[in-house]
């Protein structure tokens, strides 16, 4: 019988996203009685969490020190979710049910890792994201798409970043310490696709 462990996949979550989680995983232990004694106290998650999202707000109007600060607490905050995972698996003894009681999610051992559909992560350069999908079989070439916003709607206007005939693609030049949303189509005989989910990003 294969045994589920806690998916530590959220260390890879852009930083609004994390927040999210954390503050869904307090909310979630908060009198559980599954998790009476944590490794992490409640009041350390909500304490980090808060200071995480207060930072990447000051981050997105402020300079290099507040972008400092920043990546300084996204650590403390990827450390500190790691002992969380931890201490739930401990605690599940690969119960999905208790994993799923704190907020988390779960996964089959052990599992094979897996590429992402599509990730963005930032360049080299200052300003720079680089974009990965998953080929399409048959697809003659890929077009990919920015919109520069904190949200996405109906209504966002998308800008033409780049088309290429490989799955990959690095976008520069786009506006520093401002968020990014990032979407892609694979062109081929049979037209064009849907656009994948779009991915944000705070470019830097």
């Amino acid at each position: 019988m294969k045994v589920k462990h806690v998916v530590i996949g959220f260390v890879e979550f852009p930083i609004p996203q994390k927040v999210d989680t954390s503050k869904n995983v307090y909310g979630c232990m908060l009198e559980n009685s599954n998790f009476p004694n944590p490794d992490v106290p409640l009041a350390k998650i909500k304490e980090v969490t808060d200071e995480l999202d207060a930072d990447f707000i000051a981050a997105m109007n402020g300079g290099k020190p507040e972008t400092a600060k920043m990546h300084k607490t996204e650590k403390i905050w990827d450390d500190m979710m790691r002992l969380v995972a931890r201490y739930v698996d401990r605690i599940a003894a690969g119960d999905e049910t208790i994993i799923v009681s704190a907020g988390l999610s779960c996964s089959k051992q052990p599992a094979p890792a897996q590429r992402p559909n599509f990730s963005a992560i930032l360049g080299e350069k200052s300003g720079s994201v680089v974009l990965r999908r998953k080929a399409v079989q048959g697809a003659k070439s890929y077009i990919w798409q920015y919109s520069v916003s904190d949200v996405v709607t109906d209504k966002s206007e998308w800008v033409l970043g780049d088309a290429t005939t490989k799955a990959t693609t690095e976008l520069n030049n786009l506006t520093i310490k401002t968020i990014h949303w990032f979407r892609v189509a694979a062109v081929t005989s049979d037209g064009t696709s849907a656009w994948l989910a779009p991915i944000m990003l705070m470019v830097m």
